[in-house]
């Protein structure tokens, strides 16, 4: 059976993934199983956790969370697939067997999102790279340029650790980065821009997208992780020439934070809102949230990385 590490998870699996996977450190018990089969959706009973305003075809909420039992929440995606969540497992029941390459868009999405904020670790919709010894995430909101500056890092030389995904906890005063996954998704002009060597056919990370799967190998390096985090950079796109790297008061930090959740929008209304609260302060009590203001243009991202790199240093 497949095995490998998911978000520091090792993972015991019953099918392999089309997205390339860390390899498994310890042939041991494994801290996570994921399976998958075909069944139909079972009726649940009890009012939803959260049922998305976005409708699939048939007018249904696209998304939908339940509590199953104490132990056990369902994440629901009409028509295509369940996927009960448990502690140490995950399930997965194809409703629509005809939709299996949906099972790695989901899972490595929002399920697994949500599995790791049910443990306890905070899900950021950001990007993640090794820097030296520490681990720098970025952030920002769309069209801020965040997948660019990630894969801009990659190609320079600096490993990746999450590509979309930065699962961050804090440890006895510590605040870590789990490492998700060998994987970008790239636009095929990103994809052009910094791919080396001969250009190769990837798939698309979902049919309906434009953005590619695309194995880190093909960038550059893998960072298995966790690291320490020493910044967390809210990128933002400027007009001008002037690159600006400033810190956020603590209380606006922990807003900019919560704003940057994979699944803020769906978890402010579970009873695990005040916990992760509590997590974001312990979070920016410990690491700087800075805002990351540079020119627009691929020529001046060179000067971002270098800027990152001085400002790491200044906190040493």
């Amino acid at each position: 059976m497949p095995r490998f590490r998911l978000f520091g998870f090792e993972t015991l699996a019953d099918m392999d993934l089309a997205t390339p996977m860390a390899k498994a450190v310890s042939a041991q018990g494994a801290e996570l199983s994921f399976s998958c089969h075909s069944a139909e959706a079972q009726r649940v009973t009890g009012d939803a956790l959260y049922l998305s305003k976005s409708l699939n075809a048939s007018g249904d909420p696209s998304v939908q969370l339940f509590e199953v039992s104490g132990s056990s929440w369902l994440m629901r995606f009409p028509e295509i697939a369940d996927f009960y969540l448990r502690p140490g497992e995950i399930e997965c029941r194809l409703v629509d067997p005809a939709l299996v390459y949906m099972v790695d868009v989901l899972l490595l999405g929002h399920v697994m999102a949500c599995y790791l904020e049910r443990q306890g670790i905070l899900a950021l919709h950001a990007g993640a790279l090794a820097v030296g010894n520490q681990a720098v995430l970025l952030a920002g909101d769309k069209g801020a340029g965040k997948s660019t500056m990630v894969t801009s890092m990659v190609a320079a030389g600096y490993s990746l650790m999450a590509d979309d995904i930065a699962a961050v906890e804090e440890v006895r005063g510590t605040v870590l980065c789990r490492s998700a996954f060998p994987q970008v998704k790239l636009t095929p002009e990103q994809l052009e821009r910094f791919a080396k060597g001969e250009s190769r056919s990837y798939p698309r990370f979902h049919p309906g997208f434009t953005k590619l799967s695309v194995p880190v190998a093909d960038l550059g390096a893998f960072d298995p992780g966790p690291c320490p985090v020493g910044a967390i950079y809210l990128l933002e796109r400027g007009s001008d020439e002037s690159l600006l790297i400033e810190t956020l008061p603590p209380a606006r930090a922990v807003v900019e934070l919560a704003r940057q959740s994979f699944l803020g929008h769906i978890l402010e209304v579970t009873p695990m809102v005040r916990d992760r609260f509590a997590h974001l302060v312990r979070v920016v009590r410990t690491v700087p949230v800075k805002r990351l203001r540079y020119p627009d243009g691929l020529r001046h991202l060179v000067d971002v990385h270098a800027a990152i790199e001085r400002d790491l240093e200044v906190r040493k």
